[in-house]
């Protein structure tokens, strides 16, 4: 008996790898939490930080050249999540973050050490995750400095990013040297008021003992490229 043919819808592609594809645990619940809270008027954020997104999101901007300037979704969504999860679920730690939107949390074994708020970015190469970067400073900068005490005291002023090379070190200094990416895009409003940020390379092994070093700051932010060496951003009072 002759074996019946597939049909097309039948035939895997070569170029379908949905079933290859994984996410962090976290990040289908958390997706989606963000999601109705951005459709119910992203509600519970402090008033600097609704101007921020208003004017990042919803306000038009023009480059230096006069081109139409405009964040790429991807990159609304990362800041977005980091707000959320932040300012409306006052997450400081992973094992709370995992009780609340981690899949098969059963499987999941906490690292030894929890003790500070740490939060990761996975982002692929070219994305614009220095943009992001970018983003996360100034909605820190400006809430602590606009805010009251009481809400300034959990943001931070100071910033330490750390690069995995010196490739990646000449590109941060050329984008944060001075604040000028403060002043090219729209995420600083105009301002080149933030002068305590610090620029640093180095391996493996530094990294991890910059990140003990660091390990009592309020936050703690990685921006990880799926595809090459990690870049940090460390920021701390």
């Amino acid at each position: 008996m002759p074996r019946r043919k597939k049909s097309a819808d039948e035939t895997p592609s070569l170029l379908d790898i949905t079933a290859k594809l994984r996410s962090g645990p976290c990040v289908p619940a958390l997706r989606e939490a963000v999601k109705s809270w951005k459709a119910g008027g992203r509600n519970g954020t402090t008033d600097t930080t609704r101007v921020l997104l208003n004017y990042w999101f919803e306000a038009s901007h023009k480059t230096r050249t006069g081109f139409a300037f405009k964040y790429y979704e991807f990159q609304r969504e990362a800041i977005e999540t980091l707000i959320y999860v932040w300012e409306v679920e006052k997450v400081r730690s992973r094992k709370d973050l995992l009780e609340r939107y981690a899949q098969n949390a059963q499987d999941l074994h906490l690292p030894p050490e929890d003790g500070f708020a740490r939060y990761c970015t996975k982002m692929a190469t070219g994305s614009g995750k220095t943009k992001v970067m970018a983003l996360a400073i100034a909605w820190q900068y400006f809430n602590a400095v606009r805010e009251q005490d009481e809400i300034a005291k959990d943001y931070a002023k100071t910033f330490l990013l750390i690069a995995p090379n010196v490739i990646v070190l000449e590109r941060l200094k050329a984008d944060f040297a001075a604040g000028r990416i403060f002043r090219e895009d729209p995420s600083g409003r105009k301002s080149s008021t933030f002068s305590g940020i610090s620029i640093a390379s180095c391996g493996a092994k530094g990294s991890e003992r910059i990140l003990k070093a660091f390990s009592s700051s309020p936050t703690f932010i990685n921006f990880t490229n799926e595809l090459t060496a990690r870049r940090t951003m460390n920021r701390t009072r």
